[in-house]
């Protein structure tokens, strides 16, 4: 592909367009038009989910990615994983947390050993309560499929990302198109619950586009591994914790989250008749910074 070289790796930079088509971002025969909407999380699923995930080589590609940064926001903090990974590394992390219960849990946790430390700060993608440039990296892992407002909520990211520094980068990081999580969600739960499929792709092309139209229009595109762990030793629990999780993840207040746990459970038993205690939760990372490509 032609294109600018990036400045951290040697590879040409994409533009919007190529992001859309690019592999990472597929599959492109299943692209919608738009946005779905988001999905709605469980307290408890997402404590389940989170405690089942390993995701070291995400971490460790933000940390990396952001390491000559010196302002930098996470949008959506989560588990504060990759928070305190980032503030461990360049000595401060302010991030953005929209749950009350995730905010005090962030903010107990806020000391990272060593000079690190964490500002928490309440608050939606879709208005962040900063200034215009108060950053130089902006980072939001697996968030775009839970705001309201798509669009809107990645121009806050381009409005309070810095384009004058030469360090100025946006990372998102979504679902990669071979994502094992999702594709079971959407085999099992999906038509159950009578919704559109997921297609994590389309959230990343789209806020490449927004992003573009924003003044980062320098892309390029990551695979990175995480995996849900389920070393329960019989097939049946094994079957049955993933089948809960799974659908309480996303489902947990569906009337008909029941009939989404069957569906699951033959899902799972072919899967785990090859990958016996892991799911996939396999991300692609888009990493946007000023300027364009051609």
């Amino acid at each position: 592909m032609t294109g600018k070289t990036s400045p951290t790796d040697g590879t040409p930079a994409l533009d919007a367009l190529q992001v859309r088509n690019h592999p990472l971002c597929g599959p492109a025969d299943r692209m919608p038009t738009r946005y779905r909407g988001p999905h709605r999380l469980s307290h408890d699923g997402w404590l389940n989910f989170t405690g089942r995930l390993e995701r070291r080589e995400e971490i460790a590609l933000v940390r990396g990615a952001t390491a000559a940064n010196r302002r930098v926001l996470d949008v959506g903090g989560g588990t504060g994983e990759l928070t305190r990974a980032v503030a461990a590394e360049v000595g401060h992390c302010t991030t953005i947390e929209p749950h009350g219960s995730r905010v005090a849990t962030l903010a107990t946790g806020a000391e990272t050993g060593g000079t690190g430390s964490i500002d928490v700060i309440p608050g939606h993608a879709e208005s962040l309560p900063f200034p215009d440039a108060s950053f130089d990296a902006v980072f939001a892992a697996w968030v775009l499929p839970y705001v309201d407002d798509l669009e809107a909520s990645v121009r806050e990211l381009a409005r309070v990302c810095d384009a004058a520094s030469p360090r100025a980068r946006i990372l998102l990081i979504g679902g990669g198109p071979g994502n094992e999580l999702v594709s079971l969600l959407n085999r099992a739960c999906v038509p159950v619950a009578g919704e559109p499929e997921d297609h994590q792709g389309y959230l990343l092309s789209a806020a490449a586009t927004t992003l573009s139209e924003n003044g980062f229009g320098r892309f390029s595109l990551y695979r990175t591994e995480a995996a849900l762990h389920f070393p329960e030793v019989s097939p049946d629990a094994r079957i049955n914790a993933a089948a809960t999780m799974m659908a309480d993840f996303w489902y947990a207040d569906h009337p008909r989250v029941a009939e989404m746990r069957d569906a699951l459970r033959p899902e799972l038993r072919r899967h785990f008749a090859h990958r016996p205690h892991a799911v996939g939760d396999q991300g692609t990372v888009l990493v946007a910074r000023p300027g364009t490509a051609s």
